[in-house]
């Protein structure tokens, strides 16, 4: 049990209506209630969080049976700590892609150090809550739970496995332009033939190694080769990358002419 983040979580939720924390009125709003988030199970292991668009499954809706928010949290986190071990069993998801992915990651890396998250943290109908018009409180929750689980596990290296359709809601909770920007572009591999749009390479909070890929969804055609091609490619780059220390690059002036600085991730 970790206490703190508990509290933490909690401390967001007390923030929002009581009804988004309600199964029966989330049901009727096409909603599920909110996917809160375990850090890893093992502390010393390098930590890999990916980011997939929202929980896209069916019945992801907790009941605190009158327990209020503290209820709601735990039960929330302990309902997401069976269901990502089931996951990283084979067969344990049917089979999709996404999964296929982390369980990918669990097989190079110690699975003890992966954080599965989302850029949303609650779906309309096992999908994209956007057309929702509960939204605007949806990406305000959404935003503060990141932010919590950026600061609170520390990720050496963040993967944002959303896809294009969520990309200005990412580049909204984290700028890449302007006065408030907390994301600076690295790199690409179009020089391999990974394009750029598959995997792009960036750097947040000036600490944080993170890439973006296309969301690992059963794409097909030119795009399915191209998506496969760039997973890989980046389990490639994290296997010669994590053992080691990760050097920081913040300005075109730090940029080796490898490099493509402050490009939009």
């Amino acid at each position: 049990m970790d206490e703190q983040l508990e509290a933490r979580y909690a401390e967001i939720l007390a923030t929002t209506h009581p009804s988004f924390l309600d199964p029966s009125v989330a049901k009727t709003r096409g909603l599920s209630t909110p996917f809160l988030v375990n850090g890893p199970k093992d502390p010393s292991a390098q930590r890999i969080m990916v980011i997939g668009r929202e929980f896209g499954g069916k019945h992801w809706h907790i009941s605190a049976e009158g327990g209020g928010v503290k209820a709601y949290v735990a039960k929330a986190l302990a309902k997401h700590r069976a269901s990502f071990d089931e996951w990283l069993q084979k067969g344990g998801d049917g089979g999709t892609t996404f999964f296929n992915f982390m369980r990918a990651l669990a097989d190079r890396f110690d699975s003890g150090g992966l954080i599965y998250s989302n850029l949303f943290c609650i779906d309309a109908r096992g999908g994209d809550p956007s057309g929702s018009e509960h939204f605007p409180e949806i990406k305000r929750l959404s935003k503060a739970l990141l932010e919590v689980q950026f600061d609170h596990f520390q990720p050496d290296v963040v993967i944002f496995a959303h896809g294009s359709a969520s990309a200005a809601v990412r580049r909204e909770f984290f700028p890449t332009k302007g006065v408030g920007r907390v994301c600076v572009g690295r790199r690409d591999w179009e020089d391999v033939g990974v394009p750029n749009s598959q995997l792009w390479e960036f750097e947040m909070y000036g600490k944080i190694l993170c890439y973006r890929i296309q969301h690992p969804a059963n794409w097909r055609g030119k795009a399915g080769v191209e998506a496969a091609k760039a997973r890989r490619h980046l389990l490639d780059l994290l296997t010669q990358t994590l053992p080691r220390s990760l050097p920081v690059v913040t300005s075109v002036a730090d940029a080796g002419p490898s490099t493509v600085a402050l490009s939009t991730p």
